[in-house]
């Protein structure tokens, strides 16, 4: 039994993922975890679909067990997301291998990536490009370049890559005997708004999505996945609105002060009175993002904070780490794979978020925090959902 784990979001489930779970089973790989990403994603935005919907596809095209990534870590920065996932990867206890994708493809050079971002010489050399107006993930790669050279800093210059770098820097900080694997991508990158072939990228296709039927999606998806989404449309779990989140989102926001904002994960340096400014004079939630935003703060931060501030985050539990692991679905490898985590895993293991909460502290904290979230994320679907749905619905499985 060689268990290898995958981090992603899959939303949507699309070809690229599947070409993913096959390349990764063709290491050796016997059994597939997927770590994923809750109702909300990094980029400070609802999910396309319900969770469930997301995992069966995943279950039904390769994956055999997904766990789920707690919200403060799945709508983290790249460095919160990879500390959250790789540590519930950890966690398990049974997993041998990380598999990811990157734009490069170069593991050596993204493993030299991930040890130079925590060199004392770029701590110091950091602070000219702040002061300069760069977001810290440009001033890091530009300090980075500057002392190792472009070769290294190129790997924090793409999403993929720089996942890659903070998932193997998550390794060796933990001094995890676990084995990364780095796969090229192919076909369409990141953000790509045409398809290459076959695969497209998941923002292009819930771009489509918004502007069709799922059959407009089809020939970018495995037919598993296709069949899954079609029974969440039919269940009203999917396609997600979150345009329908906008007014009691800006209702929330407006109710915050300076003080309240300042306690957000990763707000810093006066930037709260920044987003207080856009709130108060903005009638839509497109209108704050566009105030808020600027060369220093990206658009996908300013989305993560205000998001952040909608369900509740506190930036104090975002710091904490990872205090269960909770089981969205599985097949009849999952089912092995759960078997060999009971003996070894280190961290409470169910499928039961109220069970999860039973252990108190970090646990309950964390647990009706992914509650409550799920309550705001379904008044957005189809089928508007009543409260507590995530303490009663069912995992997966096949």
């Amino acid at each position: 039994m060689l268990t290898a784990a995958i981090i992603a979001e899959y939303n949507p489930f699309h070809n690229g993922h599947a070409y993913h779970i096959a390349e990764t089973r063709l290491t050796g790989a016997t059994h597939i975890v997927a770590v994923m990403s809750g109702n909300f994603t990094q980029r400070g935005a609802p999910a396309v679909a319900e969770k469930r919907v997301r995992v069966e596809a995943a279950l039904c095209c390769g994956a055999d067990l997904v766990l789920e990534l707690p919200l403060p870590y799945a709508m983290g920065s790249a460095q919160r997301f990879a500390f959250g996932a790789v540590g519930i990867a950890r966690a398990l206890g049974c997993v041998d291998m990380l598999s990811f994708g990157s734009e490069s493809g170069f593991l050596s050079i993204i493993e030299a990536a991930a040890r130079a971002i925590d060199s004392p010489l770029v701590s110091e050399r950091l602070p000219y490009y702040l002061e300069k107006g760069d977001t810290f993930a440009r001033a890091r790669q530009l300090a980075v370049s500057d002392l190792f050279g472009d070769e290294v800093g190129d790997m924090l210059s793409n999403p993929n890559d720089t996942l890659g770098v903070e998932y193997v820097r998550q390794l060796i900080l933990s001094g995890s005997d676990i084995v990364p694997f780095c796969m090229k991508r192919v076909g369409a990158g990141h953000n790509d708004h045409t398809p290459a072939g076959e695969i497209a990228s998941a923002s292009f296709l819930r771009g489509l999505w918004r502007t069709g039927d799922l059959s407009v999606l089809a020939p970018y998806m495995p037919q598993g996945s296709k069949e899954a989404y079609q029974k969440g449309i039919e269940l009203g779990l999917a396609p997600m609105d979150d345009s329908r989140l906008d007014l009691p989102m800006l209702a929330h926001l407006r109710r915050l002060s300076a003080e309240e904002i300042a306690l957000l994960p990763d707000v810093s340096e006066g930037l709260e009175n920044r987003l207080l400014a856009a709130i108060r004079r903005s009638v839509a939630m497109e209108e704050v993002y566009t105030a808020a935003k600027s060369k220093r703060y990206t658009a996908s931060r300013i989305r993560r904070i205000l998001m952040s501030a909608f369900l509740g985050i506190d930036g104090s539990l975002a710091k904490n780490p990872v205090p269960y692991i909770r089981v969205l679905g599985f097949n009849q490898r999952g089912r092995q794979i759960l078997s060999v985590a009971r003996e070894h895993a280190v961290l409470p293991v169910s499928d039961s978020l109220a069970t999860l909460e039973k252990h108190g502290g970090v646990c309950a904290s964390m647990a009706r925090l992914e509650a409550m979230s799920t309550d705001l994320y379904t008044l957005g679907l189809p089928k508007m959902l009543s409260c507590g749905y995530d303490y009663t619905a069912d995992s997966i499985r096949l």
